[in-house]
């Protein structure tokens, strides 16, 4: 299961990573598989305050109807309702003075997929979604977004290696370039983070830098390269090689058909990116180094045996989202 958070920071939810979540209007927020091409299965959810006369005329309400225990929930089940093929079940629920209404939805078609077993596994993993949810308190809300928001951020970077790997065995180059290249946006995005920690003496995380949301002011590859070079993240060379490799980049993006440049070409500018990020996450590790001299910033160490990846490699599989891609 995987961790989600809503964009502004009301709950936490453990869903399985092979889901994705959006929010529809009037914030029904919505789950479904990735690969869910029929649109037949859906788990939905709505949270709504309750002032005290509403929510006591609710628990008469729902004191009518059959329960069903999901974790620390008491949830009340309504009788189920059919239309064109589609069965949806629903329950409520009372959290502190908020009403949670869930919604399951799926097709009884055999051609989407229908079977009676697989619901009823289906169901179990609702149920364990639902049990884990958890509304967060107003004043926990913004450090539990911006943890949250910087650990999808590092599943992002893991999630990329997993990918280049593959870009290379299989000489998919052009995808590579592009990889690469969004290493080390990334790494230099965490650079400029360590470096105003350490000339801020704080553990402050912007979020500017770990996220952009879709109404957020856009921050292109070139702000990150002018601004790790003024805070000496990097080095005027390697400044003026990411401004040649970014260009280079362009050419096999936008102009690989209608220019001169060749497959080999395209290999030895990924070979590039390649040796430019192992230069510059060396420079973030000395970075990191530098916070641990001076004892300031985020970068902690740990005690315990880091050995076994199995966890984060589960981690990195969710931000993928569809885990046949690397079964073996």
């Amino acid at each position: 299961m995987k961790k989600v958070i809503d964009y502004k920071g009301t709950f936490q939810i453990s869903i399985p990573p092979t889901w994705k979540y959006w929010v529809m209007e009037k914030d029904v927020h919505s789950f479904e598989e990735n690969d869910n091409v029929g649109d037949s299965d859906c788990f939905q959810f709505s949270i709504s305050p309750l002032i005290e006369d509403e929510k006591k005329k609710l628990v008469d309400l729902l004191g009518y109807l059959p329960p069903t225990q999901m974790g620390d929930f008491d949830c009340r089940n309504y009788n189920d309702t059919i239309k064109d093929g589609y069965v949806s079940k629903s329950w409520s629920t009372i959290y502190g003075t908020d009403h949670i209404y869930f919604t399951y939805t799926y097709s009884t078609n055999p051609e989407d997929g229908f079977d009676e077993g697989l619901l009823s596994e289906k169901l179990k993993v609702v149920y364990s979604s639902i049990a884990s949810i958890y509304l967060i308190e107003d004043s926990e809300r913004e450090r539990i977004l911006t943890s949250y928001r910087f650990e999808m951020f590092l599943q992002g970077i893991g999630a990329t290696d997993l990918l280049i790997r593959k870009a290379i065995e299989n000489k998919a180059f052009f995808e590579a370039t592009c990889l690469f290249g969004n290493q080390i946006d990334s790494l230099l995005r965490i650079g400029i983070i360590l470096k105003k920690q350490i000339l801020n003496s704080n553990d402050l995380i912007e979020r500017e830098w770990i996220y952009q949301g879709s109404n957020d002011k856009k921050k292109s590859e070139k702000d990150i390269y002018k601004t790790a070079l003024s805070l000496e993240v990097i080095t005027d060379t390697v400044y003026k090689l990411l401004f040649n490799l970014y260009e280079d980049r362009n050419r096999v993006i936008h102009r690989s058909i209608i220019s001169e440049i060749t497959l080999a070409e395209v290999e030895q500018i990924a070979y590039q990116y390649y040796f430019l990020r192992e230069d510059i996450k060396v420079t973030i590790d000395d970075i990191e180094t530098e916070q641990l001299r001076l004892n300031v910033g985020m970068t902690i160490t740990y005690e315990e045996d880091m050995g076994n990846k199995s966890h984060h490699l589960k981690d990195v599989l969710a931000k993928i989202g569809t885990l046949s891609y690397f079964l073996e």
